[in-house]
């Protein structure tokens, strides 16, 4: 038997550098000890034969060594940094999360609320980030040259099928989705996961709260409308519920429209999350339903009369997620979510439509830390999708009805060399029962920290999703469209500004083409195909200047697509060379107040005028808003928020229309393109009820 050994030894990192302060111990006894001011250790045991030495370190792996117990051990141990560690490089290229922990993040939650110009809408709030395009009377995502179908929104990872209410043009569409019942967003402008499949340019997914804190309820007076949201808590279990009614009318009678309004739009929302804890993990339930119409009058540019134009719309989404920790080493997301939407048009007399969708999204993903260098994600998920039309046109009659699967698996994998260098790889398999044609997309993303604040990442991809039902009713064996991107982003982050400059080239390829005439279409392939490339710069500063929080971002883009009935390449209409957004908030505590100011800059898009000779060689006029929000603390829980679009009242114009066919003079009759309304003016008296008294909106306006 042994009596009183020494272990003693040195333990440093991989330079050669001590480490002090390293905890060191014989695992099931009391012996250890923990390192000087020279990374040295001694300490005494009495166990005998073999034993597990364990020795740890914050912002280090953790290390086991099996000994023999004997005489005089020495020691030399080499910890190695942990990739987990909390300044570890992030492998996010062209990704911008909000629900950032650091004290200046590229977009909070709560900006998507405070920022003058976004009405509370998630998509306005999103256009003020680079890689978007300003498309102010569309309303809708277009990112870096991308149709807005390319690009997919999620709600808690799991698909959302109809996103956008119904409008009509020179009246921007809205995210159906209140900014309220959420925490947080991730918006990728390319280069994105192998989790996520079927769009060609970008994503965002929406994540509800998972933990609200405390019991309350809101109530909101609107110039527009009315607004009420409880949540209640509960020891394990809490439900958020909200509703809303928005009428356009009393505020068309009092601020004249250039639309000719018969019955301005009117609405009702409702949402509802339900959370419950179990003892590993969270179930959270989403529900959410609205519906809409609107009427009005509009001169037909061929025949002079007035025509009448008609939408009614409702739509329900619901999901439901599991997510758990089987081990200390796994966890586990499993969910699904339906859609479904109904759209009735009518085009005076003579035209209807009916369209409905029916959607359902299913997914099961494991996350498994193999160890401190070593992270994989996989899993599979499940789309059941059917489009249905019936349209009569003049006598005409046509009704559709597209149902289809799609199947998809994903493995991706994050690799940290060290803390400062990391990889990830990922492989996307997506099989579509419609084409029966299976796709594989590869992804690879490599990221290196150049400082302390500072990381250079680059990424490279491709990217599939089916072409729009419109077209698979005509032919439903046409193949996926695809795109690849090529990413090169630089990132700078400190406590209080960030900088990111991004490059990127796009191609794509299997686009539609067709060949037109008047509105029929014949010959629909997928010989299309198209490019883009350019640079996005976003700079944050919060408290650089006292009271100030600012952001500014500018793109700048080439893009050219030769498909649908192009004869040519050329520049889609709704594609803008150059973007800029500059937004700032103020809080002026003597006032108890918050000034927001946006300023949102486009160049003119292209248009086609039958009337010249060439193709979308027209451009309409440079695009200018400056918006302002006021938001004033009455008392603890009383709110007056005041905010007006386009305070300069620009006479912004996106270009011509024309008619079908040419007059006498062989001229093609056309108006300006203008937005229906140059400014909006939004009042709003929010209050909050909670038992401590406190709690009030100002951090939601």
């Amino acid at each position: 038997m042994y009596g009183q050994v020494v272990i003693s030894g040195l333990v440093t990192d991989q330079k050669k550098e001590a480490i002090i302060g390293a905890s060191l111990y014989i695992d099931g006894t009391y012996d250890g000890g923990i390192t000087d001011d020279v990374g040295r250790f001694s300490f005494t045991t009495s166990s005998e034969g073999e034993v597990l030495l364990i020795i740890s370190y914050l912002g280090y792996e953790r290390k086991e060594i099996k000994l023999q117990i004997e005489e005089g051990i020495e020691l030399h141990i080499k910890m190695r940094e942990s990739a987990l560690s909390i300044d570890a490089v992030e492998i996010s290229a062209s990704t911008f999360k909000a629900g950032d922990n650091s004290k200046v993040a590229v977009l909070k939650p709560l900006d998507i609320v405070t920022t003058a110009g976004s009405m509370g809408d998630v998509i306005a709030a999103m256009q003020t980030l680079p890689g978007t395009q300003s498309n102010a009377d569309d309303g809708r995502l277009f990112i870096r040259g991308g149709e807005a179908r390319e690009t997919k929104i999620y709600i808690d990872g799991l698909k959302v099928f109809s996103p956008y209410t119904r409008t009509i043009g020179g009246s921007p569409s809205r995210g159906r989705y209140s900014p309220f019942l959420f925490k947080g967003v991730s918006f990728s402008t390319g280069g994105y996961s192998a989790a996520y499949g079927q769009a060609l340019s970008g994503i965002l997914d929406m994540n509800t709260i998972d933990d609200p804190k405390d019991t309350e309820t809101n109530i909101s007076l609107m110039s527009v409308g009315l607004g009420v949201g409880h949540t209640q808590t509960w020891d394990n279990q809490s439900l958020s519920v909200s509703a809303s009614y928005i009428d356009l009318a009393p505020y068309t009678w009092m601020v004249p429209s250039r639309a000719d309004w018969i019955d301005p739009y009117s609405g009702f929302s409702g949402e509802a999350v339900y959370r419950y804890k179990t003892k590993k993990g969270l179930i959270k339930s989403y529900l959410a339903g609205d519906i809409g119409r609107f009427e009005l009058s509009r001169e037909s540019l061929d025949s002079g009369e007035m025509e009448h134009i008609g939408i009614r719309n409702s739509n329900i989404y619901s999901n439901t997620s599991y997510t758990s920790f089987l081990n200390n080493h796994t966890s586990l997301f499993a969910g699904v979510s339906i859609g479904y939407n109904h759209d009735d048009v009518g085009l005076g007399e003579e035209v209807n439509i009916q369209s409905e969708l029916e959607g359902l999204n299913s997914r099961f993903s494991l996350k498994t830390v193999v160890n401190d260098h070593f992270i994989m994600n996989y899993g599979v998920d499940f789309t059941h999708q059917k489009d249905w039309s019936d349209s009569e046109y003049q006598g005409y009659h046509e009704v559709n009805s597209l149902p289809r699967r799609m199947y998809g698996s994903f493995v991706e994998s994050d690799y940290f060399f060290t803390k400062n260098l990391a990889i990830k790889t990922g492989l996307r398999m997506e099989y579509s029962t419609l084409s029966g044609s299976a796709v594989l997309n590869p992804r690879i993303t490599v990221a290196q920290k150049t400082s302390k604040n500072g990381q250079l990442s680059a990424a490279i991809g491709s990217f599939t999703q089916e072409v729009s039902p419109n077209f698979l009713f005509h032919d439903f064996q046409l193949l996926p469209e695809k795109s690849s991107h090529l990413l090169l982003n630089y990132n700078y982050k400190t406590d209080k500004q960030i900088i990111r400059l991004e490059t990127y080239y796009k191609k794509y390829d299997n686009l539609i083409s067709f060949q037109s005439e008047g509105s029929t279409m014949q010959d629909i392939s997928n010989d299309g195909s198209g490019r883009a490339y350019g640079v996005d710069v976003f700079w944050r500063a919060n408290q650089v200047i006292n009271n100030v929080d600012f952001w500014v971002s500018y793109s700048w883009i080439n893009h050219e697509r030769k498909y649908r009935d192009y004869p040519q390449f050329a520049t889609p209409e709704y594609s803008t060379d150059h973007n800029l957004s500059i937004v700032s908030k103020t809080w002026f505590s003597k006032l108890k107040s918050q000034m927001g100011i946006t300023y949102r800059m486009a160049s003119g898009r292209p248009y086609e005028n039958p009337n010249t000779d060439g193709f979308l060689n027209e451009r309409a006029k440079i695009f200018n808003n400056i918006s302002l929000s006021w938001a004033y603390l009455i008392s603890q829980q009383k709110i007056l928020f005041v905010s007006v679009s386009n305070a300069t009242c620009f006479k912004n114009e996106f270009g011509y229309e024309f008619g079908r066919v040419p007059g006498d003079t062989g001229i093609y009759p056309s108006r300006v393109i203008r937005p229906n309304d140059d400014q909006f003016f939004f009042v709003g008296f929010f209050v909050t009820l909670s038992k401590d008294k406190m709690k009030n909106q100002l951090d939601n306006l």
